[in-house]
């Protein structure tokens, strides 16, 4: 992974995304997302963005390189059961540090859910036991 290169073609991904999934409904498949009050709880597998939107990688196999690129600060996805997919921070700040050991492995996480433009992001993410 070359840094000159990989930024701006990161950016590139994530534009093409976002276009790509405006037509995508906000709801998401029953048992995937629960929803109280402002908070919602959705299980899926840690992404790491990067390698996610740039070739599709995600998986056991791709674990090792996915705990690299979440710990050296790159965007942390998790992507439900129905294939929605959600960037993850905690307040103000990333969450790179406690998602970076969850990697490729499915958890369940809560937060707000925030929607614009088709793009999902859950803030002030807390991991559910």
């Amino acid at each position: 992974m070359k840094n000159s290169a990989f930024v701006p073609k990161f950016l590139s991904l994530l534009a093409v995304v976002a276009a790509l999934t405006v037509a995508r409904p906000l709801a998401a498949a029953e048992g995937d997302v629960a929803k109280t009050d402002n908070q919602v709880t959705v299980t899926g597998e840690v992404l790491d963005m990067a390698c996610y939107l740039d070739h599709g990688a995600h998986g056991e196999k791709h674990a090792s390189c996915a705990q690299m690129c979440i710990s050296s600060g790159l965007p942390v996805g998790l992507k439900s059961a129905d294939g929605k997919v959600y960037l993850l921070i905690g307040e103000h700040k990333p969450a790179n540090e406690k998602l970076a050991e969850f990697a490729a492995k499915i958890i369940t996480v809560k937060g707000k859910l925030v929607s614009r433009d088709g793009i999902n992001l859950l803030e002030n993410i807390e991991i559910v036991p």
